[in-house]
């Protein structure tokens, strides 16, 4: 009986410790960022910006605890100075994470939600476009986006 309490009280902790390193707090390094369209072909478009800009792969993204996330980066960067890009707020729900910007329009509105899996020191964030965002979107092409981070 001891022996299962025991038992049960390891389970509880491992699953803690493993359940609390699923995070997206942190510091982030952009590894891919893949466009699928529909006709499921790929187009990594953080491997053509490494290419231009090298400076590039030294960005990090950070999600702050308090719902903060922002980009920082050691200088500018290609065209952009991305330190001083606005600050975002993010909020995670289950599997499902909602980045705001109200500094940065888009065609889509202020809000991306994204799905995310965690595996290891990696989140794959991948949002699957509706048929509305689509029509909002220059290429209407695009199924899906699905950026790679790895943590720093």
């Amino acid at each position: 009986m001891l022996t299962k309490k025991i038992l049960g009280i390891c389970i509880v902790m491992t699953m803690s410790k493993i359940l609390a390193a699923q995070t997206i707090v942190g510091a982030w390094k952009t590894i891919s960022n893949v466009v699928v369209n529909k006709d499921d072909a790929k187009k990594d478009l953080t491997a053509l910006q490494f290419k231009q800009w090298p400076c590039m792969a030294n960005l990090q993204t950070i999600f702050e605890a308090n719902g903060k996330q922002y980009v920082k980066s050691e200088k500018k960067c290609g065209p952009v100075d991305y330190s001083r890009l606005p600050t975002s707020t993010w909020k995670m729900n289950g599997n499902s994470i909602s980045i705001t910007n109200t500094g940065i329009p888009t065609p889509l509105g202020n809000t991306a939600v994204y799905q995310v899996a965690f595996s290891g020191k990696t989140a794959v964030f991948t949002h699957v476009y509706t048929p509305e965002e689509q029509s909002k979107l220059q290429n209407s092409k695009v199924k899906e986006i699905v950026i790679t981070y790895q943590r720093l």
